[in-house]
């Protein structure tokens, strides 16, 4: 079956752009524990953290502590940024992502991730879990606004060197699916375990990540 479809998806010119936590990678255990620690040692109460899922470190602390000094909210970034690069227990690839980047390799078919990590942080979580790395990585930290806004998927569609409305758009929050929606992409939702659990503004749902496999072939 897989062959076939491969046979069939090689000649497409179209591209995939996936988010990485929460969708390739199930990280929400360092997750927890760095924000939790951040927050208590920050003086920010846990409630507050609520509704910030898919959105950068940095975006989310210079709200969170508005009221601070430019040189505490970038104290407290560094801080939460290395915890979570050097905290990997718990990190494990979500069902069928090694399957899907197989498939993904064999058809030719260009992908590569689009994420609100750092991309030391991506790559951290990338190699603890054994999946690709690309070498077009788009990070937190090489655009000028991160997700809802629409910067980091329209510089993951062009490192493909394809339309943004050629590119489906993996992601698995409203921060994500709006930035990708807001790009132009054809956005496909993970609802596996998804945090966001009010998401319904998508083009395709999809329960695992080899589920890919069949949308590629329609």
């Amino acid at each position: 079956m897989l062959n076939s479809v491969a046979d069939r998806v090689v000649y497409m010119s179209m591209g995939l752009l996936f988010d990485l936590d929460g969708t390739l990678v199930n990280s929400s255990a360092p997750i927890e524990r760095a924000w939790i620690g951040t927050a208590n040692e920050a003086g920010i109460p846990l409630e507050r953290l609520v509704g910030f899922h898919g959105i950068p470190a940095g975006q989310t602390l210079k709200t969170l502590l508005s009221d601070r000094s430019d040189e505490e909210i970038q104290h407290w970034i560094n801080v939460i940024t290395q915890r979570e690069i050097e905290d990997t227990d718990g990190l494990v690839a979500n069902p069928g992502a090694h399957e899907l980047f197989d498939f993904l390799a064999q058809a030719k078919v260009p992908w590569t991730i689009v994420t609100s990590c750092t991309r030391d942080l991506a790559v951290a979580r990338l190699s603890a879990v054994n999946l690709p790395i690309p070498e077009n990585l788009v990070t937190a930290d090489q655009v000028s606004q991160g997700k809802p806004h629409p910067e980091p998927f329209l510089l993951g569609a062009e490192r493909l060197a394809l339309a943004s409305a050629s590119c489906f758009a993996v992601e698995d929050s409203i921060a994500g699916l709006t930035s990708a929606r807001e790009a132009g992409c054809i956005t496909i939702a993970l609802l596996l375990g998804i945090t966001d659990t009010n998401i319904t503004n998508f083009d395709h749902g999809i329960k695992q990540l080899t589920d890919i496999i069949e949308i590629l072939e329609l």
